[in-house]
């Protein structure tokens, strides 16, 4: 007979908590979207705490729970907005099973998609640490591509700062204006190269169609 009030009592708990925490990430959520708009309008330097608690329409408490600092919002906010950007990058790339196949695409995928949104490039280059799903994607893929025995690096740590510095560099040189036609390709055919992949494979992977960026007939062939 007793267990049953615990039972019910153990229920309740869990609901509460599960409810709690998914309020919890959506109020979290909305304090990054407004940090970003506040972001993009007055800087990465500019903007004071009660910027942000006006924007998101939060009290000060809400907001201290989740953010201590204009730096740490900074920060989370970036790597946020880079989750997202991989994201979807990812779900379109999700019919290739290939890891090198996917690496290829993905990044010209990104560099393709940082020349068209200045002002998310803007975040991503400014902050120096990568958010964790991109990590764990980019990671998979050089995992994989390793295993297969067709990268030529010997350390997964040298390969990923390969393409993640390349990368940002680029998205370095697209903030400061337009690049020229073809930059983009061959960039990739660049990262391509320094890990150890071979021309004629490096020419076919840059062949393949991207998804997404094709239906939006916004794609350049390498």
């Amino acid at each position: 007979m007793a267990t049953r009030p615990a039972r019910r009592s153990d229920a309740a708990s869990d609901y509460r908590t599960r409810v709690g925490r998914e309020r919890r990430a959506c109020t979290r959520a909305a304090i990054l979207e407004a940090a970003f708009r506040v972001f993009a309008q007055k800087g990465p330097d500019a903007p004071v705490i009660d910027d942000f608690i006006r924007a998101a329409d939060v009290a000060r408490g809400t907001f201290y729970n989740h953010f201590r600092t204009t730096d740490e919002l900074f920060v989370a906010t970036s790597q946020w907005l880079e989750d997202n950007f991989i994201r979807a990058i990812d779900a379109d790339l999700a019919a290739i099973e290939d890891p090198v196949a996917r690496l290829a695409s993905g990044v010209r995928m990104w560099l393709i998609r940082s020349r068209e949104e200045p002002a998310l490039c803007g975040f991503i280059v400014r902050n120096r640490h990568r958010g964790r799903l991109v990590e764990r994607i980019l990671g998979e893929d050089l995992r994989g591509g390793a295993r297969a025995g067709r990268l030529g690096v010997a350390r997964r740590d040298a390969a990923r700062d390969l393409v993640v510095g390349a990368v940002r560099e680029a998205m370095g040189r697209m903030m400061d204006g337009p690049v020229p036609r073809g930059y983009v390709d061959e960039l990739a055919r660049a990262i391509l190269r320094g890990l150890g992949i071979r021309e004629r494979e490096i020419a076919r992977l840059c062949a393949l169609p991207l998804p997404g960026i094709a239906r939006r007939a916004r794609v350049r062939k390498c």
